[in-house]
């Protein structure tokens, strides 16, 4: 399928500028023009050497986009079809002790199951215009895979991983527990470049994007995160009860067909 370079995504997603508006892009809590260069050493300056027109710029970003599906009834649908997929032993395998399992996950079919029509759709045309932000050259967008992942405890969690074989990869937050408090379980995402921690200083107030390993935006039921294959990701372990919710996520991989001519011997996905 094709999308408008027009879409939602495009009018909608911001990447981060000199002057963020805050959450987990850049932010330093102060005006970039408020920043002083303050001497590093007890002697005095002789004279006042003025600077002017301070800025950050981001170089290389990773991507996270957002947004949610404010649809409760939909919600619940898909979180009743994915309750009654995960009591199918042919649909998925459970995590832990068969008996008293702490979760589940489906298999990577489920964009082809019936039922997940609709789910399907809507994932594909939010990766349609997540390619099409990026502008790069294709024919059609289409999911290789997708899943679905039930937690049932606390102790529910997902190694740091990547998804390889893949451009962009998603996840959507059909149900959290713990919603509105520290303990509602996120999808964490850290940083890519190891060379960016090996002096790792402390901080003054809290963790962010910009100085900090890991990041844990806020999620709530309905939250769509999509981003580069690339970036690494995983779900910590919960140390509150669940009180009945189970956290129930669908993932996703979306991948292109066409020409790669640039920079490297052509390549053809199809």
């Amino acid at each position: 399928m094709t999308t408008e370079h027009n879409s939602g995504w495009n009018r909608d997603v911001k990447i981060p500028t000199g002057k963020p508006d805050g959450g987990f892009t850049i932010d330093t809590g102060v005006e970039v023009n408020q920043l002083h260069n303050e001497p590093v050493s007890p002697k005095e300056m002789e004279r006042e050497i003025k600077v002017t027109d301070r800025d950050i710029g981001v170089l290389f970003p990773s991507l996270l986009f957002k947004s949610r599906v404010d649809d409760a009834d939909f919600l619940e649908e898909v979180k009743e079809k994915v309750l009654a997929a995960a009591k199918d032993e042919k649909a998925g395998t459970t995590a832990g002790d068969p008996n008293d399992p702490v979760g589940w996950y489906s298999f990577d079919d489920l964009h082809q199951r019936e039922g997940f029509e609709d789910v399907h759709t809507f994932l594909l045309k939010e990766s349609a215009a997540v390619f099409a932000y990026y502008d790069y050259k294709i024919e059609q967008v289409y999911l290789t895979s997708m899943w679905a992942n039930v937690g049932y405890k606390p102790l529910y969690c997902h190694m740091n991983h990547t998804h390889p074989n893949s451009i962009f990869s998603g996840v959507w937050h059909v149900s959290t527990p713990n919603l509105g408090t520290t303990f509602a379980q996120t999808t964490t995402f850290s940083d890519p470049r190891p060379g960016a921690r090996v002096i790792e200083p402390s901080v003054n107030k809290d963790h962010a994007a910009h100085n900090s390993g890991t990041v844990s935006p806020v999620v709530n039921n309905g939250s769509l995160f999509m981003f580069p294959s690339w970036l690494p990701h995983g779900v910590q372990q919960a140390y509150q009860d669940y009180n009945g919710t189970p956290r129930i996520t669908i993932s996703f991989n979306a991948m292109m067909t066409g020409d790669i001519t640039t920079r490297t011997a052509p390549i053809r996905f199809s």
